[in-house]
C-alpha cells in the first residue's frame, strides 16, 4: 500500500510521455501560396502547402500523417484533396484551410484520435 502513490505518479507521468508532453506544439499554420488563381474550363489544378510553426520557434512543412486535413469553403467552386491539391470546378472564389491538432505528438506517435485544440490556416483560391 506504500507504494500505490508512486505507482500512480509513475502511471500519470508515462500517460503524459505517450501523450506528447514536452514536445512543441502548434502555434500557427501558414498555407502557401496564400492567393491563388486557376481556371475551372478547363479544371485547373493548384497544389497548397502547410507549414506549421510550433512553441519552440521552429517551422516545418505539415502532412496527412501529422493529421492535417485540407478544406474548401465551397466544393461547387473547388475541391481539395489530402494532399493539397485543388480543383477548380466553376467560378468562384473560395477559401483553403488547413487545419491540424496543435499536440502533432498524439497523432505521429500512436495514433490514438488526437482531442488537442486545432490550429488553421487559410488561403483564397479563384477561380475563373
Amino acid at each position: 500500500m506504500k507504494y500505490l502513490p508512486f505507482t500512480l505518479l509513475l502511471m500519470a507521468a508515462a500517460m503524459l510521455i505517450a501523450c506528447g508532453a514536452g514536445h512543441p506544439r502548434l502555434t500557427s499554420i501558414a498555407v502557401s501560396p496564400s492567393s491563388a488563381t486557376a481556371s475551372s474550363s478547363p479544371q485547373g489544378e493548384v497544389g497548397f502547402t502547410a507549414t506549421g510553426t510550433f512553441t519552440d520557434h521552429t517551422s516545418r512543412e505539415l502532412h496527412l500523417a501529422d493529421g492535417l486535413e485540407w478544406k474548401s469553403s465551397n466544393t461547387v467552386v473547388a475541391t481539395i484533396d489530402d494532399t493539397g491539391e485543388a480543383t477548380c470546378v466553376s467560378p468562384g472564389s473560395v477559401t483553403i484551410t488547413a487545419t491540424a491538432p496543435a499536440d502533432l505528438q498524439i497523432t505521429v506517435s500512436n495514433g490514438v484520435q488526437n482531442t488537442s485544440p486545432k490550429v488553421s490556416g487559410t488561403a483564397t483560391l479563384n477561380c475563373t
